[in-house]
C-alpha cells in the first residue's frame, strides 16, 4: 500500500504501557484473525460481491459499459447515501467538475436549478431499491422543470438511470421515459457500492489502477501480519480494544487534508451503518484541521477521553511556493507547507503528551498517485469495516433500524 498507518502511539509506551501486552489485545487479534479468514474464504470462492467489484474483470466490464455512454462535459449525481458518497469522495478528492443533489431539500434543488443550465448537463439517477422515495421525489422535480425548458424526446437522453431490474418506481419510470437502464448490482449495497457500476461509471478510472489500489488492501489479508501497522486486521483488533478497555465512544477523522472532507462523510455511513447494531457501537465523526483547532480542539483535548482520533497527515501542495514579506507575523519565517506540517506536528505533539488514543494515516505525496491514494482509503475501509462487523458477529450488511424512518414517515 502506498498509505501509511502509523500505530506506534499504542506499542512504543506512550499510554504508559505496550497495547500488544493486553489480553484483551490478543484475544481481540484472535477474534480478527477468524474474521479475516472468513472474509479471506469469501474471496478465494468469489462469494463475496463486494470484493468481486475490487477485481480487474468486473473494473473491465465497466470500462466497456462507459465507452459506450456520451456525457456532456457537465454530469449531476441524484442519489441520496451510498448511492452518491463514494463518487462524491472520489470527486472531492481527485477535484473532478461533477454536481451532487445528495439531499431531499426543494429550496435547495430550486436554487440549483435557478444557477445552472439542466439542458447541459448529463444526469445520473442513482438507487439500488429504485423505491427510496427522496430520490424519486427530486427526479419528478427535476423532471417537471425540465418539461418546462425541453421536451421529452431530449430530456430521455439527458438521463442515465442506476438501479436494480426489478419491479420498481425508478426502474419503471425509466422504462416508460426511454432513458439508458444500467442495471445496479442486485448483491452490493449501496455504501460498499463504490467500487461497482455506482461510483466507477463516473470517472475515467483505468481497470488496472483500480486493482492495483484494492490488491494491496487484499494481500495485507493473506499476509496476516499482526505487526504490521497497515493490516486492518491489527486496525480492528486495535479499536476492538480501545472500545473495551478504553471506553471509546468515538472515530473522529481529523482531516489536514480539505479534499478528504467527503470521503470521510462516505466513512460517516459505511461505518455508521454496518457497525451501529449494539448499545456499545463507536459513532463516526469528521473533524476539519486547523480550522477546528479554534473550536473543536479544546473539547478534544480538554473533554472526555473517549475518542479515537484517526489523523490525516497534510500532503505536500505545489500551489504556493513562499508567503510574501508584509510583516503579518511569524507565519511569514515558514513557507506554506511548512506552516501546515508545524500545526499538524504540534496537535500529534500535544496528543502524545495527554495521552490521546490517535493513529496517523499519511497519503503518497506523488501527483501521480493522488488517483490510488483514494482508491486505498475507499479498499481499506471497507475491509476493515467488514472484520469489525465479523468480528463482533454483527451483519456489516443490513441497516434493520433504518426502516422504521421509511414507515412512520408514511404513517404520519
Amino acid at each position: 500500500m502506498k498509505t501509511k498507518i502509523d500505530l506506534s502511539f499504542f506499542f512504543d509506551g506512550s499510554m504508559g504501557f505496550d497495547l500488544r501486552q493486553s489480553q484483551q489485545y490478543k484475544k481481540n487479534m484472535q477474534r480478527c484473525i477468524k474474521a479475516s479468514q472468513q472474509l479471506m474464504t469469501e474471496v478465494q470462492n468469489n462469494s463475496n460481491e463486494i470484493i468481486n467489484s475490487f477485481s480487474i474483470s468486473y473494473q473491465n466490464k465497466i470500462k466497456k459499459l462507459r465507452d459506450q455512454i456520451k456525457t456532456d462535459k457537465q454530469i449531476l449525481v441524484i442519489g441520496l447515501g451510498g448511492s452518491s458518497a463514494g463518487a462524491k469522495a472520489i470527486n472531492g478528492y481527485l477535484k473532478k467538475n461533477i454536481y451532487f443533489l445528495d439531499n431531499y431539500d426543494p429550496g435547495h434543488l430550486s436554487n440549483f436549478f435557478k444557477n445552472n443550465n439542466l439542458n447541459d448537463f448529463t444526469i445520473y439517477v442513482i438507487s439500488k431499491s429504485g423505491n427510496t422515495y427522496e430520490t424519486l421525489a427530486m427526479l419528478n422535480l427535476i423532471y417537471q422543470y425540465m418539461l418546462k425548458i425541453s421536451n421529452k424526446n431530449f430530456i430521455k437522453k439527458k438521463f442515465i438511470i442506476i438501479v436494480e431490474n426489478t419491479n420498481n418506481f425508478l426502474n419503471n419510470f425509466a422504462k416508460k421515459v426511454g432513458c439508458k437502464i444500467v442495471e445496479h448490482n442486485p448483491k452490493i449495497g449501496g455504501r460498499y457500492s463504490v467500487f461497482s457500476e455506482t461510483g466507477m461509471l463516473l470517472f475515467n478510472l483505468k481497470p488496472k489502477l483500480i486493482s492495483q489500489a484494492t490488491n494491496a488492501v487484499i494481500s495485507k489479508l493473506k499476509q496476516k501480519n499482526t505487526n504490521d501497522h497497515c493490516s486492518p486486521i491489527v486496525n480492528a483488533a486495535l479499536i476492538l480494544t480501545l472500545q473495551q478497555k478504553s471506553k471509546i465512544k468515538f472515530n473522529i477523522n481529523l482531516l489536514y487534508e480539505y479534499s478528504l472532507k467527503n470521503y470521510s462523510y462516505w466513512f460517516h455511513q459505511l461505518f455508521a451503518e454496518s457497525l451501529g447494531k449494539n448499545q456499545n457501537a463507536i459513532t463516526p465523526m469528521t473533524s476539519i484541521c486547523p480550522k477546528d483547532h479554534h473550536s473543536m480542539m479544546q473539547l478534544f483535548i480538554d473533554g472526555p477521553r473517549d475518542k479515537l482520533f484517526n489523523i490525516y497527515a497534510p500532503t505536500t501542495s505545489n500551489d504556493f511556493k513562499k508567503f510574501s514579506s508584509l510583516n503579518l507575523g511569524n507565519i511569514e519565517d515558514k513557507s506554506p507547507n511548512s506552516l501546515l506540517q508545524a500545526q499538524f506536528q504540534g496537535l500529534l505533539k500535544t496528543f502524545k503528551h495527554l495521552k490521546i488514543p490517535f493513529r496517523v494515516i499519511t497519503c503518497s505525496n506523488l501527483q501521480k498517485d493522488k488517483a490510488l491514494n483514494i482508491l486505498e482509503l475507499l479498499a481499506y475501509n471497507i475491509i476493515e469495516t467488514i472484520i469489525l462487523g465479523y468480528a463482533q458477529n454483527l451483519n456489516p450488511y443490513d441497516q434493520p433500524a433504518v426502516e422504521q424512518i421509511k414507515i412512520n414517515t408514511f404513517n404520519f
